[in-house]
């Protein structure tokens, strides 16, 4: 039976003494603490009264703190390294990952809801774990797999053979077409299209006539793919995003890509087939490459640089 998620869990958690905070996002505390209860976080600009908010240690720095002593916030997340502030402050070496814990605190990730929403159409020789959500007029279609924990929101087709990992989420009117892998607990967003046609063509004397393509797209494991981006299947063979990837929005990926651990892909960025991208190689905005090149381990490509 599908049920329905609880509103109530989209609320911010209720108040949590800082010193409390400290010990769970593992931060030092700097400053008086005694009866500040924290409830929510917030921007420097919009924080209120039991709020913590966040300073970053970046160029801005001098203006943030200059807004962080006009603030209503209770406390602050800040790097370890900076100069006394006004107000309670948990010190990391790495603010960004206390911010990311404190948001989780106080908006949980909501559960997926379990079961079959009874508008969506499931085929009767797919696989769906019992643990699996699929949701309002989504497909799933013959011979898919859709694993345990897995969350099929609305309005997402799963075409034949294709395989959703588990824990993976998949938000409304996303495509995973025939035959195509979706690593356990990648993330896909809205409008992101997985194994269309790759841009095959040859020329002859009446025009250009299709090779058909064949092959598959592989996503790995924690992959994180934006909204809107595109993924062309193989010709033949496989198309690959290694585990670990996160994949900005508007990004263009031609057939026989293959992309190694734990890269970074800039939104707008387009990568031409056969581009081969080895681990942790970072793209920034409105990068491309020609067919056939190889980035390797860890390189950096500025915006709108060109691989050529």
């Amino acid at each position: 039976m599908y049920s329905t998620k609880n509103p109530e869990k989209c609320l911010p958690q209720d108040g949590v003494p800082l010193e409390d905070l400290a010990q769970r996002l593992g931060g030092r505390l700097d400053g008086l603490s005694q009866g500040v209860v924290i409830n929510g976080v917030a921007s420097l600009s919009d924080a209120q009264k039991g709020n913590i908010t966040f300073l970053s240690d970046s160029k801005n720095l001098e203006k943030n703190l200059e807004d962080l002593s006009k603030s209503h916030a209770s406390a602050v997340i800040a790097p370890e390294k900076t100069k006394p502030l006004p107000i309670p402050a948990l010190r990391f070496e790495n603010p960004y990952l206390g911010l990311a814990k404190a948001l989780s605190i106080f908006y949980p990730e909501i559960l997926p809801t379990k079961g079959i929403h009874p508008t969506a159409f499931v085929h009767e020789r797919a696989f769906v774990h019992p643990t699996a959500s699929i949701g309002p007029l989504a497909v799933v279609s013959a011979n898919a797999k859709v694993e345990a924990y897995a969350q099929i929101e609305a309005q997402v087709f799963v075409g034949c053979g294709a395989k959703i990992g588990e824990s993976a989420h998949i938000y409304p009117h996303v495509v995973v077409r025939e035959g195509c892998i979706v690593g356990d607990r990648s993330i896909l967003h809205s409008g992101v299209i997985v194994g269309s046609d790759g841009f095959g063509f040859t020329p002859t004397s009446t025009g250009h006539l299709k090779i058909p393509q064949v092959g598959i797209v592989e996503i790995g494991s924690d992959v994180e793919i934006g909204a809107n981006v595109t993924i062309d299947r193989a010709t033949m063979g496989k198309t690959i995003i290694g585990p670990g990837t996160k994949i900005d929005n508007l990004v263009h990926i031609a057939h026989n890509v293959v992309i190694g651990r734990n890269c970074i892909i800039v939104a707008q960025v387009g990568l031409s087939g056969s581009t081969i991208m080895e681990d942790q190689v970072t793209l920034a905005g409105q990068v491309g490459t020609v067919g056939h090149v190889s980035i390797g381990k860890g390189a950096t490509v500025a915006a709108r640089g060109v691989v050529t």
